[in-house]
């Protein structure tokens, strides 16, 4: 009964190292960057808009083909999460957001004419005052956001690095709504 027990123990073992020789295999994650996927346009009357379009071919660090990120992923859309915050009258920062949430989701939806991910957003904003449009930092820090791929778990995944063009040093678009 013991010979069995190490017999067992050896093959899991064996079968554990070599059914995946690194953590990306394991995970099944593909991760890029990709400069300035995300703008935002500067606020006009009541309302901030944002918005993104990158192609479904991305070049990937390492490689002279560009990776086919649809193909990939199976991914319909990329979702990123961002925020909203007015300046309240003690000069705190509080979320706008519905029910007090301080993240929402965009998705960048693909467009198989343009072979494009696509996003256009536009919040329209009636009180008066000094506001900020935040992203998500990345894992990379405050100045980046990740475009995460919406996929069929039997497929890749796909975090895709950005820093959104529009924000100043701490990562923030700044406005003001009269």
């Amino acid at each position: 009964m013991k010979t069995l027990k190490i017999l067992l123990i050896s093959v899991l073992s064996a079968l554990t190292f070599i059914a995946c020789k690194t953590d990306d295999e394991f995970y099944n994650a593909v991760y890029l960057s990709a400069p300035d996927l995300i703008t935002v346009d500067a606020s006009s009357g009541n309302a901030v808009s944002f918005h993104t379009e990158f192609s479904r071919f991305l070049p990937e660090l390492g490689q002279t083909a560009p990776l086919d990120v649809y193909a990939t992923s199976g991914a319909e859309s990329f979702g990123f999460a961002y925020r909203i915050q007015m300046k309240d009258s003690n000069n705190n920062w509080v979320s706008v957001l519905g029910e007090g949430d301080e993240f929402t989701s965009a998705d960048a939806v693909y467009d198989a004419t343009s072979l494009t991910y696509k996003s256009d957003v536009t919040i329209p904003i009636t009180i008066a005052g000094e506001y900020r449009l935040k992203f998500e930092d990345s894992y990379i820090g405050i100045q980046s956001t990740d475009l995460i791929s919406r996929n069929p778990s039997n497929k890749t995944l796909i975090r895709l690095t950005t820093n959104p063009v529009g924000l100043n040093s701490d990562g923030h678009y700044y406005f003001t709504i009269n």
